[in-house]
């Protein structure tokens, strides 16, 4: 690594071939690609050599091929699960000075550094990672695909398809979230109340459900102000594969037991992670999708669809105690015809829950208190 430029006014420096007024102005980071960053290993992360960033409005730098990893923090000594990171570039002023790599849990800055001073290039997301192959298949510890204790072989770790960059993450905030593939980044975590009428996915939370008067209308109103959308199922096949299968009588592979009474909190249990670091996909609580389905079930009801024919409900059912406004009818032949997929099953479903299990039954205005949500999002 080298400092390629400085703001040498006597020209004397034969680096100062084009001053850096001139060329601080740059607000791209120029990279042999846009992935820049990518974990290295279960602690560590590496910026690939040969980007050009500029600092402040001063330094430009070119990087070289650099590890970083916890001795890079600029508070603490350790990576905690959980925890989302942010990489900074950081320059002294020193023209003698090469650059700076801080790894801080602040999103604005690192700690004894400033706006002025410092760039945030990337961040990742320390949490469970299960052990995969090249193919992205679940190994256990002896690297056989699907072997004998496969499914815990599960260790803490940055999640490597958390690695973000300024060039290579979601359209969203990328906190606590991995890259799917073909341009899609899924959360981490079942989604929990961000206090702001908008959704996180975040470690160690209640995931919100019906029993916070959530349906699938008001998680689509929720996810629509957090930057996301509900994934498909085909999308849910994909991040939740690698996770184990529910267990009737046990806790071990998902949130599962028969013997459960809710939903408990988002991660704690360590082996229900999925091959790209999705946690829970198994268990814990349905996930609402974005599939609509006509029930196979026909019926009537005195107070909606009394008669079997096409025609407007006798009472709408889209306005809920949630809703605020009036939001229209549903035209329809039976009752309830309308159903939205749900996936993966929930707390007490045991060996029922699974990495493709679906359930073809719920209206989209119903709120249960076992179906919550995931978000989605395009990247950049």
């Amino acid at each position: 690594m080298s400092r390629i430029f400085v703001d040498d006014v006597t020209k004397t420096d034969r680096r100062a071939l084009l001053n850096v007024n001139k060329l601080a102005t740059i607000s791209d980071i120029v990279a042999p690609t846009s992935q820049y960053l990518y974990a290295s290993g279960a602690n560590e992360i590496t910026v690939i050599e040969g980007c050009v960033i500029a600092v402040g409005g001063a330094g430009i730098f070119k990087t070289g091929n650099t590890v970083l990893n916890a001795s890079n923090l600029d508070i603490g000594a350790a990576f905690a699960v959980g925890s989302d990171y942010y990489v900074y570039i950081c320059d002294s002023r020193q023209d003698a000075q090469d650059e700076q790599y801080i790894i801080s849990l602040n999103s604005t800055y690192p700690s004894g550094w400033n706006a002025s001073n410092s760039r945030k290039i990337g961040g990742f997301h320390y949490g469970r990672c299960r052990k995969i192959n090249d193919n992205m298949q679940p190994v256990n510890s002896s690297g056989a695909i699907f072997g004998t204790g496969w499914e815990s072989a599960v260790s803490n770790g940055i999640v490597p398809r958390s690695v973000w960059t300024l060039g290579h993450r979601p359209k969203c905030s990328p906190e606590g979230m991995v890259y799917l593939g073909g341009g899609t980044w899924v959360d981490i975590y079942l989604n929990s109340d961000d206090g702001a009428q908008g959704l996180k996915s975040e470690y160690n939370c209640a995931p919100m459900t019906g029993t916070e008067g959530m349906n699938w209308y008001t998680f689509t109103e929720r996810l629509m102000k957090s930057g996301k959308r509900m994934p498909d199922y085909s999308e849910f096949c994909a991040y939740a594969f690698g996770s184990p299968q529910g267990l009737d009588g046990a806790n071990t592979n998902a949130w599962t037991a028969t013997t459960n009474t809710g939903r408990g909190t988002t991660g704690s249990v360590v082996n229900a992670v999925s091959a790209v670091g999705c946690v829970d996909a198994v268990g814990r609580v349905w996930e609402w999708l974005n599939d609509l389905i006509t029930r196979a079930e026909h019926a009537t009801n005195a107070e909606y669809h009394p008669t079997a024919a096409w025609g407007w409900d006798k009472k709408s059912p889209l306005r809920d105690n949630a809703t605020k406004y009036d939001v229209g009818n549903i035209y329809q032949y039976y009752a309830y015809s309308l159903a939205a997929l749900i996936a993966g099953g929930d707390w007490n479903d045991g060996v029922h829950a699974g990495a493709r299990a679906v359930d073809c039954r719920h209206y989209p205005w119903s709120v249960p208190a076992h179906i919550g949500v995931r978000g989605a999002c395009d990247s950049m």
